[in-house]
Formats: structure tokens, C-alpha cells, sequence
């Protein structure tokens, strides 16, 4: 009876949040990005200092099928952007993007909600592209 231990810890797994899940938020990531391949973001950001024109905020979102999200792009501050999005699978990747000029530096902030206002999560980037790392 060897399997029933192997059973219940695999159970126990997938039923347990993973890392940087929280239990009952329907969000599985939210990461700023600098380009989106195959429905993937290809990095993961927290500041950017580059040329780059644009900046992407991926998520993916579990049991929100039906749902509308909305993505509420901020800069110093005043709301730039509202993008909302009508969820319409189970499991969905939504994006939203934001073009870049050297004039927007500084910290910007999304906030994902649900179109209630309900506040799911909200994710900060420092865009300084006349710093650059090297």
C-alpha cells in the first residue's frame, strides 16, 4: 500500500496554491513585459531602462469565464488608460499594452480589477530609459 501516501501528496499538491498564487484570487500572473510570443510574455519586468516603445501587462486569470477585467494603466498619478476585457474561457491570458516616449519616465502602475471595482491586482513599473544599466 505504498501508493496511497504517493496519492494523497499528489492531491495534496494540486489542490495547494503554488508560488505567488493566493488562495480564492483568480489571478495566476500579472507581469509587465516587453513583448508577448504565443500567448507567453518573453521577460518579466519591474524597472525598464531601455528604448523600448512599449511596455505589455500580461495576466492570467483562473474561473473568471463570463467576467469582464479591466486594466487601469496609471502615470503620476492620473488614469492614462482603461482597457477592459470580456473573459471568455475557464483559463484566459489577457494583455494590454502602453506605447513609450522618453518623456514618460517614472513609476507606472496598473491596477486589474474586476468591472465591479472589485481590485484583484495591481502591479508597479519604474520606466527610466536614459538610465541604462550599463
Amino acid at each position: 500500500m505504498q501508493r496511497l501516501p504517493s496519492v494523497i501528496l499528489l492531491l495534496l499538491y494540486m489542490t495547494a496554491p503554488h508560488a505567488g498564487e493566493t488562495p480564492g484570487n483568480p489571478v495566476l500572473r500579472a507581469v509587465f513585459t516587453t513583448a508577448i510570443e504565443n500567448t507567453q510574455p518573453v521577460d518579466s519586468l519591474g524597472e525598464l531602462h531601455s528604448d523600448a516603445q512599449q511596455v505589455f501587462l500580461f495576466t492570467e486569470f483562473r474561473n473568471m469565464d463570463g467576467e469582464a477585467v479591466v486594466h487601469t494603466w496609471e502615470y503620476k498619478g492620473s488614469v492614462i488608460a482603461r482597457v477592459q476585457f470580456q473573459v471568455t474561457r475557464p483559463n484566459a491570458r489577457l494583455w494590454s499594452c502602453r506605447q513609450l516616449t522618453p518623456d514618460m519616465q517614472g513609476s507606472w502602475r496598473v491596477v486589474v480589477t474586476k468591472a465591479s471595482g472589485t481590485i484583484l491586482t495591481e502591479k508597479t513599473l519604474d520606466y527610466n530609459p536614459d538610465d541604462l544599466p550599463f
